[in-house]
């Protein structure tokens, strides 16, 4: 199996696989965030943190909405846990993975990235606070959430063919 040259944390392989290029460090982080993404997909089904990662359907009819949700819920909630569990298989393994497996990573961190804009209170405009000091603890929470979005576009970009 031939690879192309390294360029980032995502690297497509001659044969369709893909390879993580991410340390031991961003590998148990990862990790850790996704455990927390299970206890809160899993979790209260009215847990605001989650909102965005189970958008309303029907914003103008509170019955179909109610419908939408009785029969859709578990299954979104099942597809969320089996992205989630197949990425912590594969994570702690230096191992290429497959475009499904690099799906459901897709999905997890991009669903990592969703409960942080609603904790940031992240709007369209795309403006981001400034911080003059860098322990303040909202300016870690940027920068990780920054980083889930440079690592989602590195995962589509894998994707894109060419």
């Amino acid at each position: 199996m031939r690879r192309r040259k390294q360029s980032g944390p995502v690297e497509r392989n001659d044969d369709g696989s893909f390879t993580l290029n991410l340390g031991e460090h961003e590998q148990q982080v990862i990790l850790s965030f996704v455990d927390q993404l299970r206890q809160l997909v899993t979790g209260d089904v009215d847990d605001p943190r989650v909102r965005r990662l189970f958008p309303v359907a029907y914003a103008q009819d509170d019955e179909a909405e109610t419908e939408y949700r009785r029969f859709m819920r578990e299954e979104l909630v099942t597809s969320r846990v089996a992205a989630i569990d197949q990425v912590t298989s594969f994570l702690s393994t230096q191992e290429p993975i497959t475009a499904a497996q690099l799906n459901g990573l897709m999905m997890t961190v991009n669903g990592l990235r969703l409960v942080m804009g609603t904790l940031l209170d992240v709007t369209d405009d795309g403006s981001e606070p400034e911080f003059d000091d860098e322990d303040d603890p909202l300016a870690a929470q940027w920068q990780l959430y920054g980083w889930l979005g440079w690592f989602l576009e590195w995962i589509v970009d894998a994707q894109s063919p060419g």
